[in-house]
């Protein structure tokens, strides 16, 4: 594929993403479906376009996600862990299965860390979302969304390979 229309590319999902997290900002129920949601045109950069072209979208997305978003939740859900966890998936699973899983949980709960603590440096935390039982519950909570946010993706790649990817990749030669 030539690098211009690879940027054209790029440059339509990363607004397709960015409107996907505008519609679920409407609805504030939605805000973490919309973001896995979203991270699935940087999956399908992944698969089609390198890791790369997958990152540049992923910044493009996060970027003007929390310039344009009114809902800026669904933009930080998006940037922390949505977002990313297609790219590190891809790197982290040629490693092997039981390292990749290591790698891809160790990577998760750094950046729910960092989400943390960048949240409640900005003060957006109840007194009582603070304690260390409720940390604990929702960091395990999270853990189970990952693992099955990941196993999804790995279904979904599947799913795509047999099915879709001939048909698509004819319109990206």
């Amino acid at each position: 594929m030539k690098k211009t229309k690879k940027l054209a590319v790029c440059a339509v999902l990363a607004a397709f993403g960015v409107a996907i997290l505008y519609v679920g900002s409407f609805m504030e129920i939605l805000d973490l479906s919309v973001s896995l949601a979203a991270s699935l045109i940087v999956l399908f950069c992944v698969e089609e376009l390198g890791n790369k072209s997958a990152l540049s979208v992923y910044a493009v997305i996060s970027t003007l996600s929390f310039i344009l978003l009114p809902q800026k939740w669904i933009a930080a859900y998006f940037v922390f862990f949505f977002g990313i966890m297609p790219i590190t998936k891809n790197i982290y699973e040629k490693a092997g299965k039981v390292i990749g899983w290591g790698l891809k949980l160790l990577t998760f709960n750094l950046e729910a860390f960092g989400f943390y603590f960048v949240a409640k440096n900005l003060e957006f935390f109840a007194e009582s979302e603070s304690s260390l039982p409720y940390l604990l519950a929702m960091l395990a909570l999270a853990n189970g969304v990952f693992v099955l946010a990941d196993v999804l993706y790995t279904k979904l790649c599947l799913i795509y390979m047999a099915r879709f990817r001939k048909r698509i990749k004819r319109f990206l030669k």
